[in-house]
């Protein structure tokens, strides 16, 4: 019985950091009807932007494009902050 509350505890303990951690992340207004909501924020913040998919009515959202480099750092480090590295 003891075990089972201890789980419990531990389990709803975990469950609670996660929802706070979701909550830490500030998503950008923009972003709110987007699918990938962390994505978009971490794009928008750095460079990116968002657009219309080609040939459809659908919102996308893109990291920043041109420059010197192939890879935005800053939008991979912001996805790696949110747990989506």
């Amino acid at each position: 019985m003891l075990a089972n509350a201890t789980k419990l505890a531990i389990i709803s303990g975990a469950v609670w950091m996660l929802a706070a951690s979701a909550d830490a992340q500030q998503i950008d207004q923009r972003c709110m009807t987007m699918k990938d909501k962390v994505g978009c924020t971490c794009a928008v913040q750095n460079g990116g932007g968002i657009g219309r998919r080609p040939g459809t009515n659908r919102k996308r959202w893109y990291s920043k494009r041109g420059g010197q480099t192939h890879v935005n750092e800053a939008f991979v480090q912001c996805m790696i902050r949110n747990g989506r590295g």
